[in-house]
């Protein structure tokens, strides 16, 4: 019976941390670590009982397009993770994308096949790199030792943190003859708040005339503490950019409080007495420089971290703690306190005010529409009536991609992602992990043209989108018909039907002037 070796068994190790999809770039195609995943079969005990092993390898071009992939397909709701990549190759430009996933709290699998310590004539930390954007750093050492490495990535997964193993490539092949029984502590929960902390945030809110709740990206996992909160308090709901999304469907959500707030949004933000918020660092783009907190608000600000309270605005009290830890005991000590349903804003004055929290609610004013061009707001506004309801949003740090937050609505968090750039392969991870929704890419052309080496993968997993370009040259035209996708090129709003969206991907090029 032939021995198990340490790729299989890595393969085996993946599986059980409900790994299913592994992303890999072109440059390790044909490797023997690709071909363990390839060809793991057999059963592995995990979590929610014994499962088989059949990985979906998903081939990309380069190495950010396999992390921004594995991004994307995290953020719209897929199990965790796996991205094969070589610490020889363009690796120091995927850390900044790794980086990227750290701040978004996008936990995944990072096998990192490293060379010897000095390439190309430098010398390399590559545990050191990894550690300074934040991401987790294991270094897998003997083969004997890669079951307990795989303890220390797990607890770097659940710390929401990329986990980045470090395989030295002479194992890969070898052949483990006794494998070490790995040693681990028991769980742990979310980090407790102090009851003296909480008690005192529970009167600050019970006391509260007009409280408001505001969740950002690290509090995503606490939405139904939160809202059940807000339900009792009578606060209304609001969200960072990172968390747009999240409380869509309530009807007391105010929307995304930042500078592309509404002037509805913002009247209701400022009229706040005390403000909860959960995983958000109220930054100057939140706050939009301080204009949308009222300056007299009492502000409870809750994080994980120390470092994070206070670091961009004054706060009056502070819970170093799980979110959701702290909105649960902060509901059970503020029942205590209240008699009754309290209203806050929950009243049919706010219900109608927040008829008009979207941009789309608003016509724009006639002087600000061109006729030489298709204006952008226009456009988005239009496109938001013909697209279909099921649907993933991603945007990119073009000004348009701004507006595409502002006027296309989402379902909830997972249908709304923000990528400096990668926005088309981080729509092909999207698509893997919900394939039952539309995804809409909203970019510039310079924008498409970053993701020029993994567009042909993309195009060919994703298998219904739109992908929104907004372009002043031809190329972006010629490029996408290259590759055999329907272009449309938009002169005019009237061209826009919801016949264009019914199957497969079609480019909507808008031509800006």
């Amino acid at each position: 019976m032939p021995q198990l070796v340490y790729s299989t068994r890595l393969a085996q190790l993946c599986a059980a941390t409900g790994v299913e999809t592994v992303f890999i770039p072109e440059q390790l195609w044909d490797t023997s670590l690709t071909e363990a995943f390839d060809n793991a079969e057999g059963n592995i005990a995990t979590a929610d009982g014994i499962a088989e092993i059949a990985f979906n390898i998903v081939r990309t071009g380069i190495a950010d397009g396999a992390v921004m992939a594995a991004a994307g397909y995290r953020h719209a709701g897929g199990p965790p993770a796996a991205v094969i990549l070589d610490a020889s190759v363009d690796f120091l430009t995927s850390l900044d994308k790794i980086g990227q996933a750290v701040r978004d709290k996008l936990s995944m699998v990072i096998i990192l096949v490293q060379p010897d310590e000095t390439f190309n004539g430098v010398n390399a930390n590559w545990a050191g790199l990894i550690t300074g954007v934040g991401a987790a750093a294991v270094p897998a050492g003997e083969a004997e030792n890669i079951s307990q490495a795989m303890v220390d990535v797990i607890d770097g997964l659940n710390k929401q943190l990329p986990s980045v193993l470090l395989v030295d490539p002479e194992n890969l092949n070898t052949e483990i003859t006794g494998e070490a029984e790995p040693a681990f502590d028991a769980p742990r929960t979310g980090a407790v708040p102090q009851t003296s902390q909480v008690v005192r945030a529970a009167k600050s809110l019970s006391q509260a005339r007009w409280p408001l709740i505001i969740a950002g990206r690290g509090a995503r996992h606490a939405k139904s503490a939160m809202v059940s909160l807000a339900d009792t308090t009578g606060a209304l709901l609001a969200t960072s950019a990172g968390a747009h999304g999240l409380f869509e469907e309530q009807q007391f959500n105010i929307g995304i409080l930042g500078k592309i707030s509404t002037p509805t949004t913002a009247e209701l933000a400022r009229g706040a007495d005390v403000i909860v918020v959960f995983g958000c660092a109220l930054d100057d783009w939140t706050t939009r420089n301080g204009k949308l907190i009222n300056p007299n608000a009492v502000i409870i600000q809750v994080d994980t971290s120390p470092w994070a309270v206070g670091r961009f605005s004054p706060v009056s009290q502070s819970l170093i703690a799980d979110a959701e830890a702290v909105a649960t005991s902060l509901e059970v000590e503020t029942s205590k306190l209240i008699n009754g349903t309290k209203l806050g804003y929950r009243t049919e004055q706010t219900v109608e005010q927040l008829e008009s929290k979207y941009w789309n609610s608003r016509p724009i004013p006639e002087h600000q529409l061109r006729e030489d061009t298709v204006d952008a707001r226009a456009f988005l506004d239009r496109l938001e009536h013909v697209l279909p309801e099921q649907r993933t949003v991603i945007v990119d740090h073009s000004a348009q991609a701004g507006y595409a937050t502002s006027y296309l609505r989402v379902l909830d968090h997972q249908g709304y992602m923000f990528f400096p750039n990668g926005a088309v392969v981080a729509g092909m991870g999207a698509s893997i992990a919900r394939d039952d929704r539309m995804i809409v890419v909203v970019t510039h052309q310079s924008g498409l043209m970053d993701s020029l080496s993994d567009f042909r993968a993309s195009v060919d997993y994703l298998e219904r989108g739109a992908l929104v370009v907004f372009q002043q040259e031809a190329p972006v035209v010629e490029l996408a018909r290259y590759y055999g996708l329907p272009v449309h090129e938009i002169t005019s709003l009237d061209q826009l039907n919801e016949d264009m969206f019914s199957s497969g991907v079609v480019v909507l090029a808008v031509q800006q002037h």
